[in-house]
This record gives structure tokens, sequence and C-alpha cells, in this order.
């Protein structure tokens, strides 16, 4: 009987060999396809839709939008045929223009689309140092009109007259 069973073992255990043969295959296709829809995501992630909403290309979502449908399968293609994020993105760019591109390459003209704001928020501060710098040596140097000099003794003597005066002391 014990020879029966440790039969009937042997018999299981090469079915489930047999049985995660057959598979496997199907894992690694299906693991592998969900890996490259990642990477025609994180791709498209960097590409705009040119069908006038502005919108990054895998997120538009307008219903039957002329260009995302056909753009994002140029981009499945071109994710088939190249192995490297840059070569995929250069294809697109080829078929496409630099107007794909989310963010212009920081490479000749385009290189004013990054440093601009950060000019103009830099020139924007100096300006307002610089203002604020001559208000503030306006009002240190420039006495008041019609106010007494400090120093003069003429009005120091009014004004304790005037003390006096108000106190009800001696005048």
């Amino acid at each position: 009987m014990r020879r029966a069973i440790e039969g009937h073992r042997g018999r299981w255990i090469g079915l489930l060999f047999l049985g995660a043969l057959v598979i496997a295959p199907h894992l690694v296709r299906a693991q592998s396809a969900q890996m490259f829809e990642e990477r025609v995501k994180r791709i498209g992630k960097k590409l705009l839709c040119l069908c006038g909403c502005n919108q990054i290309l895998v997120e538009c979502n307008h219903r039957n939008c002329p260009f995302s449908g056909p753009a994002i399968e140029t981009l499945r293609q071109a994710v088939r045929r190249y192995e490297s994020d840059d070569l995929a993105i250069q294809a697109m760019i080829q078929q496409y223009g630099t107007a794909v591109l989310a963010a212009p390459p920081a490479q000749g003209f385009n290189l004013a689309a990054w440093l601009t704001p950060f000019a103009a928020a830099a020139g924007g501060l100096v300006l307002i140092a610089l203002v604020l710098r001559r208000w503030s040596r306006r009002h240190a140097m420039a006495p008041v009109e019609g106010a007494p000099i400090l120093e003069d003794p003429a009005w120091r003597e009014r004004v304790r007259r005037e003390i006096e005066k108000e106190l009800g002391g001696p005048s």
C-alpha cells in the first residue's frame, strides 16, 4: 500500500512540475506586458497631446481624441523598437516635432524658456531692493519742512516756556 501512495505522490509531483512549466511562460509574458505598458506610460508622461488640450499624452481625457490614440500607438511601436527611452522620445520628435515634448530641451533657443522666469524673478528682487533702499535713505536724510532743529537754543527755550505755561508752573 505504501508503494501505491508513493507512486501517486510521484505522479502528483510530476503533474505539478509539468503544470508549472506550462504556466511559467504565460506568467512571464503577462509580467513583461505589464512592464511594457508601464514604460509606455513613463515615457508618455514626458510628451504632450497635440489635439489642442495641452495635456500630458497618456493623460488626455478627450473622448475619441484624434491625436492621443494614434500617438500612443506610435509610442508603443517606438518602445518595441528601441531599448532606450531617449531613442523612443527621439522617434516621437521626428514624427511630431519638438512641440510634442512636455518640457522644452535645455539647449539653444529653448534655454531661454528655462532661464527667463528665474532671471525675471531675480531682476524684480534687485529692483525692489534698490527702490526700498532709495526710499529709506530719502526719509532718513530729508528733514520735515517746518520742523524745528533740536539743537536751536531759541527753540528749546520756547518749548520750555510753553510746557511751563501748560503745567501752570513759573513763567
